[in-house]
């Protein structure tokens, strides 16, 4: 490797690239740094024919457009009709190749659902994403039936494909903060064994939480996204990943991006803990009733009292509609958030629920009219399995806020 080759960049090239969790797979893979080369079409060849960076992923709008420019293309690429890696050979000539094939691959993989033979239904099989799917999954002998808006095939007449065993989203729908809205329903889709959406933010999409309540396999799509580095870390060092390394940086980042979502009876020191775990990890801290009292204007406890119980939990699964569908947050709840089913969605879908789980004795109760009106012990029956039934972990208090946070943090698994 010549010295300008060692201290090039690696990167990758679109027109605009908000937020990515990019730069952080390629650090944690392979230890390389990352940068985003935001370029107009009109800049497109300069940066091609330059010799500014040693290699770069590539993203829309330029998967053909950088075609051109390219010395060879990998047989798959070739196939395929498009790029998503672009090397940098020893002699100088530019190598294009598609890792997408590989990180969809490993999708279906780790699903463990037998295709071959069987019907898979590709949601917005025409795009980018649709295409790479159904070459995956044609050649693993699937029968592929794309869906789409106009298609034969489509979201009003989708149900009337009961015999399909997978399908795949790989339309943008549900995807953050558009959450968690779903594509189509899975509605007489009875022989599905198995759910694939390409959506990685948030971590659990609409369809694969109505996928979990049937009780269908799923998987959504950051494992696709971390695969396709480690194919195309392969091809700029040389160095494979092992499956292993990649599920692990998989599961890790997505733990890093989740919320901790905190439950528990009403007193239980949610907001406190909260308080200490954002100081323990740098992440934001937001408490629930707070939100609420900055949205309504007043106090929770003056709301309900003016408007009752049931006006205020319209206003509270209206502002955890809001909040948790971000990511990398520490979000301390109101006790009675249990009390809607339609709020169980809204935390699980971004979050690592825990339960605080005081002893009734010790939790405070002041400014706090339903515990006033309905006690402790009715309330704790009422809610107790609910929290139990909602919660990922479980934590029991200790002797301070700060011991309880670390208690939880101890808890949870690692994350990046």
């Amino acid at each position: 490797m010549t010295d300008t080759a060692a201290t090039r960049p690696y990167g990758v090239l679109g027109r605009v690239l908000g937020h990515s969790y990019t730069p952080t797979i390629y650090k944690e893979l392979a230890g390389l740094e990352y940068v985003r080369f935001e370029r107009e079409p009109e800049d497109l060849e300069a940066f091609m024919t330059g010799n500014e960076w040693e290699g770069t992923n590539v993203t829309i709008p330029y998967k053909r457009a950088v075609m051109e420019y390219l010395d060879e293309l990998s047989p798959l690429a070739e196939r395929m009709g498009n790029v998503n890696t672009i090397t940098r050979l020893p002699d100088g000539r530019l190598r294009g190749d598609n890792t997408d094939y590989f990180g969809f691959q490993c999708l279906v993989e780790e699903l463990g659902v037998e295709v071959a033979g069987k019907k898979a239904l590709v949601l917005g099989a025409t795009g980018g994403a649709g295409t790479t799917a159904s070459m995956v999954l044609g050649d693993l002998g699937a029968i592929v039936v794309p869906v789409g808006r106009t298609s034969e095939v489509n979201y009003s007449n989708i149900a009337q494909q009961s015999d399909a065993t997978l399908l795949v989203n790989c339309t943008p729908a549900g995807m953050f903060p558009h959450c968690p809205d779903a594509p189509c329903t899975l509605e007489g889709l009875d022989a599905l064994e198995g759910v694939i959406d390409i959506v990685y933010n948030p971590a659990r999409t609409g369809l694969m939480l109505e996928a979990e309540r049937r009780g269908i396999p799923c998987i959504g799509g950051l494992l696709m996204l971390v695969a396709q580095a480690a194919q195309a870390v392969e091809r700029y060092t040389g160095q494979a990943t092992p499956r292993k390394r990649i599920l692990d940086v998989t599961e890790r980042l997505s733990r890093r991006e989740q919320n901790i979502a905190l439950i528990g009876m009403p007193g239980s020191g949610k907001t406190r803990v909260g308080e200490q775990i954002a100081q323990l990890t740098g992440r934001e801290h937001i408490d629930l009733d707070r939100a609420l009292e900055e949205r309504l204007g007043m106090p929770c406890a003056d709301f309900i009292v003016e408007r009752g119980e049931a006006a205020f939990r319209e206003q509270e699964t209206a502002a955890l509609a809001d909040i948790s569908k971000r990511s990398g947050l520490v979000l301390s709840t109101g006790g009675g958030v249990v009390t809607r089913d339609e709020n169980y969605p809204l935390l699980h879908q971004n979050s690592q629920i825990a339960m605080l789980n005081r002893k009734l004795d010790e939790l405070a109760h002041k400014g706090r009219p339903i515990t006033a009106r309905d006690g402790i012990d009715k309330l704790a029956k009422q809610r107790m399995p609910r929290y139990r039934a909602w919660a990922d972990y479980i934590i029991d208090s200790r002797d301070c806020a700060a011991n309880t946070a670390q208690a939880l943090l101890d808890t949870l698994p690692s994350a990046l």
